[in-house]
């Protein structure tokens, strides 16, 4: 099974070579261009930050075959794109059939189970963080109806972040805070969108969000209950009084895919919960049973191995 999330930060070519990607770049103390190599078969996540390095035709293709996800960045080095497989699930008409006749009552469910999870999980994000306001939090979270119908999301997202980042944080600021957030989020969206795909679902059409100029509303919905667990390592593991977001914290934050997290009884590393959450989306289609979504629950941070 594939494990490495590789990030490119410096001037590099990259090729593939006997199915393994080749990184040929200078040696920052020497200047000696040197060869890398990475068998493709153990790459989950490629990030190129830097944006003088060139990349072949062949690898992307290489790429999407191995159903990696190629992260791109914007002149602010933050993820502004993501390269996702295209039909790679066997049956994948026959999903996506499922996926349109979903009935509305089924859809409202399991938004409810999505909108729960994500406030238990804030609130076991404050209480991680030491900070007041979870039982606030989880009593809103036993609120949550079908549909969320009475908008529970929005209002425990205005308590839980006046909690965890002070009554001055405004999620809209161009701030050290909210590029980190917004970083992991991308992460975390790219990663759902890519097993979207692999398990032959249309990310475009969601449960709740449904704009017209989003391409991956359903990613946004399923990656809700992911969000505080990004927010906690920016809260609890990067100076939020840095002026910029540089590449040691970014490194930190590419680390949040190898977290360990729980899935019901499970314990998975957070992209292969992603892979499962989303087959148990599948199944929860497939049987109208909207019990059968296994969401992530936050308790501890446990990092696995990055490079």
């Amino acid at each position: 099974m594939s494990h490495r999330h590789v990030m490119v930060t410096r001037s590099a070519k990259l090729s593939c070579r006997n199915n393994q990607l080749v990184v040929r770049q200078e040696d920052e103390s020497s200047g000696e261009m040197c060869e890398y190599t990475i068998p493709l078969e153990d790459i989950r996540t490629l990030m190129l930050e830097d944006r003088q390095s060139i990349i072949t035709s062949a690898l992307l293709a290489r790429l999407a075959e191995f159903r990696i996800a190629v992260f791109t960045c914007d002149e602010k080095h933050l993820p502004n794109g993501v390269l996702l497989p295209y039909c790679q699930h066997s049956r994948g008409p026959k999903i996506m059939q499922s996926q349109l006749e979903m009935k509305r009552p089924l859809v409202k469910r399991l938004w409810q189970a999505v909108v729960r999870r994500k406030i238990e999980n804030q609130a076991a994000c404050l209480t991680l963080c030491g900070c007041s306001g979870d039982e606030a939090l989880l009593a809103l979270a036993g609120r949550v109806a079908s549909g969320d119908k009475g908008s529970i999301e929005s209002q425990a997202a205005r308590m839980y972040f006046k909690h965890l980042f002070g009554k001055a944080f405004k999620r809209s600021s161009d701030d050290f805070i909210n590029s980190a957030m917004n970083y992991g989020y991308a992460l975390i969206r790219g990663q759902v969108a890519r097993s979207l795909c692999a398990f032959g679902f249309q990310p475009s059409i969601g449960l709740q969000h449904h704009s017209e100029l989003n391409n991956f509303n359903l990613a946004d919905d399923l990656m809700e209950p992911y969000r505080p667990i990004v927010d906690y390592v920016v809260a609890s593991e990067l100076d939020v009084d840095s002026p910029i977001l540089s590449k040691l914290h970014k490194r930190r934050l590419m680390q949040i895919l190898t977290q360990m997290v729980w899935l019901e009884n499970e314990r998975y590393d957070l992209t292969a919960s992603i892979e499962a959450m989303v087959s148990s989306f599948s199944n929860a289609i497939s049987t109208e049973d909207p019990s059968a979504l296994q969401l992530p629950r936050l308790t501890e941070v446990q990092m696995g191995v990055y490079e």
